[in-house]
């Protein structure tokens, strides 16, 4: 875990927020969706950035509609009575306008006797390039207590979020969409059928397309991220600079594989002609 961190230690705040984003990546790296596992962020996301309360909302891929998946202090939502289809409230309007909102809050000494429940209010979406995930929700007491420097922070912290639960749950797809074709593969070769299924050949096709897709658009916001921090490069050490140059490198090189993994319905379909005409 991280330690708590001032916000007048400039140098410290600057490697607490590198390592905010590893441990995030570390924690979520199996069942993102996961209530404890979401918690434990919103507690990592603490001990840099201060709150009263915080909330992950998650798309329902089922219903296309938010949840509630984890909570740090009490659910923070404004207006929840308003429904927008996807979510309520401002909740809602982030998700359908697909941007943030950031209230400074409201002044006590201007209208006395007058406390809202939620002074300062930052709302992010949780995007993987133009798709929605989620939204994140930060509240705090103190009038503006979000700042542009922390609600860049966080807007950082979010997209990283963004990127290791669509990872995650793509993953578990495609294992499911393997599983399948493997069992149909299986099936083909218990009937000794000679006939190429040509609608499990386009399947395949699609599926390669889409993983294409979907491996690429996350790696964008992972280069993204990558040249963010070279932006800093001036206070950085060489050994930061070097995990950075890899990070680049290594999306080079799945853009490569991602590219090769297109070509897969041409490969696919070469090997079912081969076979069939070794069974025909």
């Amino acid at each position: 875990m991280l330690p708590e961190v001032s916000d007048n230690k400039p140098d410290s705040h600057f490697w607490s927020k590198i390592g905010l984003v590893a441990d995030i990546t570390q924690l979520l790296r199996e069942k993102p969706s996961d209530k404890k596992r979401l918690v434990e962020v919103l507690e990592l996301i603490s001990q840099i950035v201060r709150f009263d309360s915080a909330t992950i909302y998650l798309i329902n891929r089922k219903t296309a509609e938010l949840q509630e998946a984890a909570t740090h202090g009490s659910t923070v939502n404004c207006l929840d009575f308003v429904s927008l289809g996807i979510g309520s409230g401002l909740v809602g309007l982030v998700a359908s306008q697909k941007k943030p909102i950031h209230l400074p809050g409201r002044n006590p000494e201007s209208r006395p006797g007058v406390k809202a429940d939620h002074d300062s209010l930052l709302i992010l979406p949780l995007l993987v390039v133009d798709k929605l995930v989620g939204v994140l929700c930060f509240s705090h007491s103190e009038i503006d207590s979000f700042d542009e420097n922390r609600q860049k922070l966080l807007e950082l912290v979010a997209d990283q979020i963004a990127i290791s639960i669509e990872r995650t749950m793509h993953q578990e797809e495609l294992e499911e969409k393997n599983r399948l074709l493997e069992q149909a593969q299986q099936e083909l070769k218990n009937v000794n059928s000679c006939m190429i299924d040509r609608e499990q050949l386009r399947s395949v096709s699609e599926l390669a397309l889409s993983i294409s897709q979907e491996v690429n658009n996350p790696l964008s916001v992972i280069v993204g991220n990558a040249q963010i921090i070279e932006l800093e490069s001036n206070d950085i050490p060489e050994k930061i600079k070097t995990r950075v140059k890899a990070i680049v490198d290594a999306a080079r090189s799945i853009s490569l594989i991602t590219h090769k993994l297109q070509k897969i319905d041409q490969l696919v379909s070469e090997n079912h002609l081969k076979d069939d005409k070794r069974k025909c």
